[in-house]
């Protein structure tokens, strides 16, 4: 399981990097024009958003939950990954509250 995890944090952070170029490229294609200004902002805020935080949460929820057990914060597994439920979805519920507002 845990090498699982490490697998799919590493995933989700290379997909994150991609995203956040992405997001670069369209905030300059809005802003400067580079590339269609009506493309960009479509893709800045329908396209990318949800895809973007998903990823986002997966990979610091992973990431958070190694730290803190490295740090001692959980003594056992089981209770690392109950913060680690909890945390993601508590993020995700407040993302998606924000989004659809």
């Amino acid at each position: 399981m845990d090498r699982f995890l490490i697998k799919l944090e590493r995933f989700s952070a290379w997909i994150l990097l991609i995203l956040v170029i992405l997001y670069i490229i369209s905030g300059y294609g809005i802003t400067k024009g580079i590339i269609d200004p009506v493309f960009s902002k479509y893709l800045h805020d329908k396209l990318l958003a949800i895809p973007f935080f998903i990823f986002f949460v997966l990979h610091v929820g992973i990431a958070s939950r190694y730290a803190l057990m490295r740090w001692g914060v959980f003594k056992t597994a089981k209770s690392a990954n109950i913060y680690t439920i909890i945390f993601s979805l508590a993020l995700l519920i407040l993302f998606f509250w924000f989004y659809f507002l």
